[in-house]
């Protein structure tokens, strides 16, 4: 008789590439959109105000 528990792990490195790299592309997209978007309210600032 067997004692024990076997356990099939099957891992996808495809998958977890594609969804790692999709990731990393959202985050320094909205890293430079943050960035981008800052730096317009900057340049904007004195064009904002007639007085």
């Amino acid at each position: 008789m067997e004692k024990g528990t076997r356990v099939n792990v099957d891992v996808n490195v495809t998958k977890i590439v594609k969804y790692v790299c999709l990731a990393g592309v959202a985050i320094v997209f909205a890293i430079f959109s943050h960035k981008s978007y800052t730096a317009f309210l900057a340049d904007r600032k004195p064009y904002a105000t007639n007085n």
